[in-house]
């Protein structure tokens, strides 16, 4: 794919670190498709689900039927999220295509796989700006994506209120 072609990856899940990363990804690369990926977490909902009794006492699994179901919800979610980072992209003048995604073992990893996939020209990502232990708690996709990405990342922060 010609170098003007490829698209951007810009990560969106709804919070306003991300907005302003889609705003930034339509204004630094305008001419290229933002491709808004949101991503779910169906691993996530069924630890939710299944999480042992405090009692001691074993719990059922979950139902297949309701994890599917869950599943379903996630991504439902999902679409309706990048749907609207894609809106805030086109409004702002840019380009934009919603891809909602499912999550392997790590959102970082979920975000290089797509950006791999798409053949990016860089991935674009908003910074909470977790510090100490709450980004030792959580980990911080922006830092993974600094650390192993191939292509530029672009990561920027919300402006103080």
């Amino acid at each position: 794919m010609s170098e003007e072609l490829r698209p951007v990856i810009a990560a969106y899940d709804g919070s306003p670190a991300a907005h302003e990363a889609l705003k930034a990804a339509a204004e630094l690369f305008p001419g290229r498709t933002i491709v808004v990926v949101s991503v779910w977490e169906p691993g996530a909902a069924m630890l939710a689900i299944s999480a042992p009794d405090p009692s001691g006492f074993a719990t059922m699994p979950p139902r297949p039927e309701d994890v599917a179901m869950l599943d379903e919800v996630g991504h439902g979610h999902a679409e309706g999220l990048a749907e609207a980072g894609a809106a805030v992209v086109r409004q702002t003048g840019g380009i934009a295509r919603s891809r909602p995604a499912r999550d392997g073992l790590d959102i970082a990893d979920t975000l290089l796989s797509i950006a791999d996939d798409e053949d990016a020209a860089a991935i674009v990502v908003g910074s909470r700006g977790l510090r100490g232990l709450r980004s030792a708690m959580f980990g911080s996709t922006s830092r993974k994506l600094l650390h192993e990405a191939h292509r530029p990342v672009v990561v920027t922060r919300t402006p103080p209120e």
